[in-house]
């Protein structure tokens, strides 16, 4: 079973960066389309601040849980010429570090979900140094059939739902980890 969810573990943390990888490029590329299909007059800020920094964490969590994981697995797969005490103790700190993650990974969780479901980006734009009303920011972004609201963009709620899958498969993996060096 432990190693059924380290591999799970693994599998799902790598799924979860890819997903975040891609949400990243993917709001990238719909920034520069919108900087560019306006006229060389307009001034274009797009600030989603919130979920790109919390995204960015959220990544990088998923891939050291990948890392983590792997280790751990690879470690449980070869581990059977190495003395005894000598795996108690790397079983405990390959858990250790997987429930840590756990913990960081919900930390992120938590607020990326809720800007998710909850916020938009912010757009502000200028003519000439004169800014433009929302209506009329909002007008070009539905002639370009652009949105800035985040749960209406399928990229960040699979970005945003996939993890938690990781965070269950991580947090098992930690637990039956931690009772297996118990038991060894």
């Amino acid at each position: 079973a432990r190693l059924a969810a380290l591999a799970l573990s693994c599998a799902w943390g790598i799924i979860a960066m890819s997903t975040g990888i891609n949400a990243l490029a993917k709001s990238n590329a719909q920034k520069r389309t919108l900087k560019h299909e306006v006229p060389a007059a307009v001034s274009v800020r797009i600030d989603t601040d919130d979920v790109l920094h919390s995204g960015i964490v959220l990544t990088v969590v998923c891939g050291l849980i990948a890392l983590v994981s792997f280790l751990a697995l690879l470690h449980a797969l070869l581990a059977r010429a190495r003395p005894a005490s000598w795996q108690k103790h790397a079983h405990r700190a390959g858990a250790l570090a997987l429930a840590f993650l756990s913990v960081w990974l919900f930390a992120t969780l938590v607020p990326f979900t809720d800007f998710v479901a909850n916020r938009a980006a912010k757009v502000s734009a200028t003519l000439g140094g004169a800014p433009l009303s929302p209506a009329e920011i909002q007008a070009y972004q539905d002639a370009l059939g652009l949105t800035t609201v985040y749960h209406k963009l399928g990229y960040l709620v699979t970005g945003t739902v996939l993890p938690w899958i990781t965070l269950l498969f991580a947090s098992l993996a930690s637990l039956l980890s931690f009772v297996h060096a118990r038991q060894a």
